[in-house]
């Protein structure tokens, strides 16, 4: 088997998975919504790594991650705000629906969402959906094919949420960071990027 072909393989079942978890977190929501996400971005990330072996450290991880990580989550938040003004132009919904994600915030303390997205949830997330969902459709049918695919299987998999806006923002920082992944081929700014951008839109600076 060639490197890598075992983990490749295991999309068949790991994306299905993924997609029973988003559910769960978003659908059928048993329990606090911080825990079952923190659950299962937590148990997703660790699934890639399983798979894949220490493949962000292998990768490589700089120093200059820190200032890459932070431009692009700067670069992806100005998207975000030109995308929240347009909206609320010509989507009257809009507004009600960003504020339904970040009626999300009242159920835990904010220095507990804020560990979670920085040690737990943000990590987990790039681990498996462009750490492994992504590099494996990328081995499997090319650079632009594999991409698409894994943005578009990112963003779906959010429709368990029944939430138009949250679905056309997964699609957006999908496909963003993939591209990200593409270019630089390595996970850790990719990672950097996700945790201060999820700070940033549901604690420092969110979309009203």
């Amino acid at each position: 088997m060639r490197p890598g072909s075992e983990a490749e393989g295991a999309l068949t079942w790991a994306i299905p998975a993924a997609v029973a978890v988003w559910i769960v977190i978003f659908a059928w929501r048993p329990a606090n919504f911080w825990l079952l996400m923190a659950a299962g971005t937590g148990g997703l990330g660790g699934l890639a790594l399983r798979l894949r072996g220490a493949f962000p450290f292998e990768e490589g991880v700089r120093p200059r991650d820190l200032g890459t990580g932070a431009a692009a989550a700067a670069a992806l938040y100005a998207v975000f705000a030109l995308g929240r003004a347009i909206a609320g132009r010509l989507l009257p919904s809009a507004a009600g629906q960003i504020s339904d994600v970040y009626a999300l915030r009242a159920q835990a303390p904010w220095p507990v969402i804020a560990l979670l997205l920085v040690f737990v949830i943000g990590p987990g997330e790039e681990l498996f959906w462009r750490g492994l969902v992504q590099w494996g459709l990328v081995r499997r049918f090319g650079p632009g094919l594999g991409w698409g695919a894994a943005t578009a299987i990112y963003g779906g998999v959010h429709a368990a949420a029944a939430n138009p806006m949250l679905i056309l923002a997964a699609l957006v920082a999908g496909g963003f960071w993939g591209l990200l992944y593409l270019r630089i081929g390595r996970i850790a700014p990719l990672i950097v990027s996700h945790v201060l951008w999820d700070l940033t839109v549901f604690l420092v600076l969110p979309f009203r």
